[in-house]
């Protein structure tokens, strides 16, 4: 009976994994496997992690004005 409760926790914590994951354009599949083993852990750093989207800007913000200085 444990055992069909830890598995159905891990069904439940694996799904909102994958679909935060989705949302934030990172792999579903690994983070439901990540959600699945860590549970409510690996919801936890789902959420508190950026969108893919928002490095990429972030990142092309920050090349941006690199490029911007001279070199005399």
């Amino acid at each position: 009976m444990e055992r069909l409760l830890l598995a159905i926790a891990g069904l439940i914590f694996g799904t909102l994994c994958s679909v935060y994951a989705k949302k934030k354009n990172r792999y579903a599949k690994n983070w439901f496997l990540t959600g699945f083993v860590a549970g409510p852990i690996g919801l936890m750093l789902i959420s508190i992690l950026p969108d893919i989207n928002d490095q990429e800007k972030a990142a092309s913000n920050l090349n941006e004005e690199n490029v911007s200085f001279k070199i005399v």
